[in-house]
């Protein structure tokens, strides 16, 4: 049965001027680089080709090589054991509150993951959380009150950046009015983007199997988890509302493929294993039906962290990874 849900979500459909803009922007996207985070400013829109669809098999098999070795890369595990010196913020995962600003707690969550993967990989990358209620504020145009579509948040983080913790503080229910003129910071902490245009459901799976974190907007979401008949914690309690959120991590169990679902609506979900608890995973069925309405609030993205985070050298010698037992 699906139910309304009365809490704050704030996703917009996408208007058809939007449309038209985030199609211009994928046609003009580029091939990856081979380092994102080196750009210092400019971040590009990458597209998803043959070069991508490339890169993305080689991050698999390091994926694989990862696991057969016993390691977790899951951005939470990763988190948990980063060292501080590495840190410049405490926060992993975000609770919207009753702010309608889904869309940049989703872009947030997927932007942090996709850090902390990279600094797993050995990225010399800071870890910083990013405060949603700033760029979402700026984008509203100067107000917190209705919602983003999903090309506006993928639009700002791409051209005008993210607004971290480290800068205006971890309050993401209010804007201090003294903290606005470091807006323009944010261009520091821009990302670059790679639009998923089709197949969502599919190339999902693929990006987070290849170590990538998905910002996503939908109409379907989940309110509750539920254990499946594989002893796996998954989203349930479905709900009707257009909202954003993030994929981050995979697992396939018996033949089954289950993404991560990070939600910001708070610890609601009970998980367990060491997953935090404002998600669950999902199987194919349910991913299939976020997939179904996503292009009614915009193109999914994958965000690529930027320059403003390098250190002076890499971290791979300067932590242990976590081991996948540890996470259980």
């Amino acid at each position: 049965m699906v139910v309304l849900m009365t809490r704050a979500l704030g996703l917009e459909p996408i208007s058809p001027r939007h449309r038209d803009l985030q199609k211009a922007q994928a046609a003009g996207a580029v091939s990856l680089p081979e380092y994102a985070w080196q750009f210092q400013s400019e971040m590009p829109v990458i597209k998803w080709d043959a070069a991508f669809d490339a890169w993305l098999d080689r991050r698999i098999a390091l994926a694989d090589k990862y696991a057969a070795a016993g390691y977790s890369l899951r951005p939470w595990d990763v988190f948990r054991v980063l060292p501080d010196k590495a840190k410049r913020s405490d926060i992993f995962a975000w609770d919207q509150g009753a702010i309608p600003s889904c869309s940049m707690h989703g872009a947030a969550h997927a932007y942090q993951c996709m850090t902390l993967t990279s600094i797993a990989l050995g990225a010399p990358l800071y870890y910083e959380a990013f405060n949603p209620i700033y760029p979402f504020y700026a984008a509203r145009g100067g107000n917190l009150a209705g919602g983003l579509d999903l090309y506006t948040v993928a639009e700002w983080v791409n051209e005008k950046g993210m607004t971290p913790v480290s800068l205006v503080g971890d309050d993401n229910l209010r804007v201090a009015r003294a903290q606005l003129d470091k807006m323009n910071e944010g261009v520091k902490w821009q990302a670059g983007i790679v639009l998923l245009e089709d197949d969502f459901d599919e190339r999902i799976r693929r990006a987070c199997r290849a170590l990538c974190s998905v910002c996503f907007g939908a109409g379907h979401f989940y309110s509750r988890s539920k254990i499946d008949r594989r002893g796996v914690r998954v989203m349930d309690g479905r709900a009707y509302g257009g909202h954003a959120q993030a994929f981050t991590a995979w697992m396939e169990i018996d033949g089954e493929e289950y993404v991560y679902n990070l939600n910001s609506h708070g610890d609601i979900y009970r998980a367990g294993n060491g997953e935090p608890e404002n998600g669950a995973w999902i199987g194919t069925a349910a991913l299939g039906r976020y997939a179904s309405d996503m292009e009614m609030y915009g193109l999914p993205f994958i965000p690529f962290a930027e320059g403003e985070f390098r250190r002076d050298s890499a971290l791979v010698n300067d932590f242990e990874l976590p081991r996948a037992a540890e996470s259980a």
